[in-house]
């Protein structure tokens, strides 16, 4: 009988030692991720619980920053310098065409030349008989009028040279109207440009500091959208980055297949990451019933055995697991009903190492 006393109270002992090792083994292992900065918190507070609405979009470029460049003229393109996606500078020479208008250009600019030489001799010429008395008061002014008359001819083809590219040579040459990103192209080297192939614009460049994306929202969730509501952007190409803009315009005109209505969001774009054609997932936040509840960062919820747990930083810096009832989850937060008030902190980074610490206390 002593036998089975003693066995009974070494397995004791010993479950008893058990759990004070991993007791002590879980004190030191919050230490150490305490030591290593590995905690952040942050303060539960009362939030309006909002919906998302997931929309599917695409990057285009904002028109108001867009520009088209057309051939002035007939003829044939050559030295052409940019492709796609090439990034370009204002008044940088695109490419240029040998144009008859170039060279007829020229002629009539000598033509003009010529006749203004001639009208100033002929305006010298009748002021000097009216001095004279052999030329009228009308026939100097005529002379005078004639001169006036070549010297704005001539300005007009300075004009439409201007125009049309022509700079004195036999061509005329199509140049960067602002700095951006060649998005079309629509003409090649040895090309010839006419009357009937001319119908498109030569080249589109785009500034990309201020990009659209256009998205689809379904006939059920017009009612959700209107300008200036905040929207977050997501590409497949930067998959961590997220877009803040907002929506800048909704087309009051429904898609008679897709049964669609687009909405537009304006987002800067400075270091030039949003392309145009690129997919975009465009997250709407909507309020909703105007509900404040504790919300907490959706990182400081863990999942275990069917339960949602946050763990609590107490006053007395001790650590603390809370069972929570999770309603909603929106916008990088979750909305709880139940498990912790406004005011107390939850660990919000690592969130799951403290989870484990804690639970082997």
């Amino acid at each position: 009988m002593k036998r089975i006393y003693t066995v009974i109270a070494a397995i004791v002992f010993l479950a008893s030692c058990n759990r004070k090792d991993q007791q002590a083994a879980a004190e030191k292992q919050l230490t150490v991720i305490e030591k290593n900065n590995v905690c952040a918190t942050e303060t539960v507070k009362l939030r309006s619980v909002s919906d998302e609405l997931m929309l599917n979009g695409d990057v285009m470029c904002d028109e108001a920053l867009l520009r088209k460049v057309f051939v002035p003229c007939t003829g044939r393109v050559s030295h052409l310098q940019v492709e796609i996606g090439d990034k370009v500078m204002r008044g940088q020479r695109l490419a240029m065409i040998h144009s008859e208008g170039a060279a007829d250009y020229r002629k009539s600019l000598s033509d003009a030349d010529a006749e203004i030489r001639m009208a100033k001799r002929q305006y010298s010429m009748m002021q000097d008989m009216h001095k004279s008395g052999m030329a009228s008061d009308k026939e100097v002014e005529e002379a005078r009028e004639h001169l006036l008359m070549t010297r704005a001819e001539r300005q007009r083809l300075h004009d439409v040279a201007r125009i049309n590219g022509y700079n004195g040579m036999a061509y005329s040459t199509l140049v960067a109207p602002i700095s951006g990103y060649v998005i079309t192209k629509n003409i090649y080297n040895d090309s010839y440009v006419d009357d009937d192939n001319n119908n498109e614009a030569a080249f589109e460049i785009a500034d990309l500091k201020r990009v659209w994306v256009v998205a689809d929202v379904y006939e059920s969730d017009i009612a959700k959208v209107h300008e200036g509501a905040e929207a977050s952007v997501t590409t497949i190409a930067y998959p961590d980055a997220v877009f803040k803009g907002k929506i800048d315009k909704v087309y009051s005109v429904l898609d008679n297949e897709s049964k669609t209505m687009k909405v537009r969001v304006s987002i800067n774009n400075i270091d030039g990451k949003l392309k145009p054609g690129m997919f975009a997932n465009v997250c709407v936040s909507t309020k909703r019933n105007g509900s404040l509840l504790p919300a907490v960062p959706s990182s400081a919820v863990v999942f275990d055995n069917g339960s949602d747990y946050v763990v609590v930083r107490t006053a007395a810096n001790k650590f603390q697991l809370r069972k929570v009832h999770v309603v909603h989850t929106s916008a990088g937060y979750s909305f709880l009903s139940s498990g912790v008030k406004a005011g107390e902190n939850v660990v919000s980074k690592n969130a799951l190492l403290y989870f484990n610490a804690v639970a082997n206390e």
